[in-house]
């Protein structure tokens, strides 16, 4: 089972986030705010979702944390309207075509592409 870490600074976001990837058959960790989100990746996840929620100054700075601490997970960034993926993310996503979340999980976990399609 993949195991993924799931971000973001709304509560609510997060638990539907989380309901919908169990369900999608993940296993799946939740942070909510940037100092849990910083002390939540142990190096043990296979990907990590950065919520719309997180500006992009937070989602670079949580990342570039990751990297420090040695966790190298591909970073999917959804997205508020009109902006664009942080350059360290594998994938931008819509945050309300859950289906396209979905889809990027699969193509980044199940076939290791990491094309910005999504």
């Amino acid at each position: 089972m993949y195991r993924i870490l799931s971000i973001s600074y709304d509560y609510n976001l997060l638990a539907t986030r989380r309901l919908m990837l169990e369900e999608a058959g993940y296993e799946v960790v939740s942070a909510e705010g940037f100092t849990e989100a910083i002390e939540s990746c142990d190096g043990n996840f296979d990907l990590i979702i950065m919520g719309h929620s997180i500006p992009q100054k937070d989602k670079r700075a949580i990342v570039a944390e990751y990297r420090n601490q040695g966790c190298n997970a591909p970073v999917v960034s959804l997205l508020r309207f009109g902006e664009r993926p942080i350059p360290e993310a594998a994938f931008g996503v819509d945050p309300g075509n859950p289906w396209e979340l979905l889809k990027a999980i699969d193509q980044i976990l199940s076939t290791g592409k990491l094309s910005q399609s999504a």
